[in-house]
């Protein structure tokens, strides 16, 4: 009797706990994407998260959105057209998106690797060039809502106000081109630069302080290069300032002619020239943070 006990306990035993076979819809690579996009749209402006982590977003928001209101407010009562000023606005927000960049692109991936959620995400079917790109698009969606809605609500402005709207709107819908486009660049331009230094760093504060410091050391060190430097050298130099770089790239692309006193406007380079360097530093910048993440994969 003991032995016929012993040789069934080593043998073991099966119970049928009722575990089924899933049979419901598998969803694809694609659905994983836009989930993960969805999310890290929510996060970069703190929704789904702590009081906290809204107040950023939640202040950089007002601080785009009230001048573009003023501006609105301004030309309907003076009924100054020329109020509604698309580039300068552009020009003034830049610094801002800049901030809004460094804060909440370690947000996006920096969490991510240091509460070991990376090692999930990783696993099929997101890959590391997905997640990447996932990353980075909604990073620039949250940032297009800080430079093209200003932009928009600009436009909307100044067809309402006119005393025939109908009429302003077919005078004006042809610069809602140059407003994606331009917003588009932009917030492209300083999404990929935040989100490539970001992958790199272990923590969020650190992520924050390297992005705000290539967005001031960088265009210290460019003037004071050019400072020191003469004839063309000193006027390409310019393109190495990356605040300059968009001013000069707002002006090209709404067509207006820079102010000889400032910085762009005694370069007097090419509008051509900046848009080739934010292009350039996109693919850049793009690349280094799908190898980062590529390199993660492996």
């Amino acid at each position: 009797m003991a032995e016929t006990t012993a040789a069934t306990a080593k043998a073991g035993a099966l119970y049928d706990l009722g575990y089924q076979r899933y049979t419901g819809v598998r969803l694809d690579r694609a659905n994983s994407v836009r989930t993960l996009f969805g999310f890290s749209f929510r996060t970069a402006f703190g929704l789904g998260r702590g009081a906290r982590s809204k107040v950023i977003p939640s202040i950089i928001l007002g601080i785009v959105f009230i001048p573009a209101i003023v501006s609105v407010g301004a030309a309907s009562t003076t009924g100054f057209v020329t109020l509604i000023n698309y580039a300068g606005h552009l020009q003034f927000t830049s610094f801002l998106i800049a901030l809004f960049a460094a804060a909440q692109a370690p947000e996006l991936v920096v969490t991510d690797r240091q509460y070991g959620v990376l090692t999930l995400y990783l696993a099929r079917p997101i890959t590391g060039i997905l997640y990447a790109l996932s990353k980075l698009a909604a990073l620039i969606a949250a940032m297009m809502v800080l430079t093209f809605g200003p932009q928009f609500l600009l436009f909307l402005g100044k067809v309402f106000i006119a005393a025939s709207p109908w009429a302003a709107f077919k005078d004006e819908w042809t610069i809602l081109g140059p407003l994606i486009v331009g917003t588009l660049t932009v917030s492209a331009f300083v999404g990929s630069v935040a989100l490539a230094i970001s992958s790199f760093a272990g923590r969020r504060a650190y992520a924050s302080a390297s992005v705000i410091g290539f967005f001031l050391l960088v265009p210290a060190a460019a003037t004071v290069i050019r400072s020191l430097a003469t004839g063309e050298t000193k006027r390409y130099l310019i393109l190495a300032h990356p605040i300059n770089v968009i001013t000069g790239f707002a002006n090209w692309i709404f067509h207006i002619e820079a102010k000889r006193r400032t910085q762009v406007g005694r370069a007097d380079l090419p509008g051509s020239y900046y848009f080739a360097v934010m292009l350039a530093v996109i693919v850049v910048a793009t690349t280094v943070l799908i190898l980062r993440y590529r390199r993660s994969e492996a």
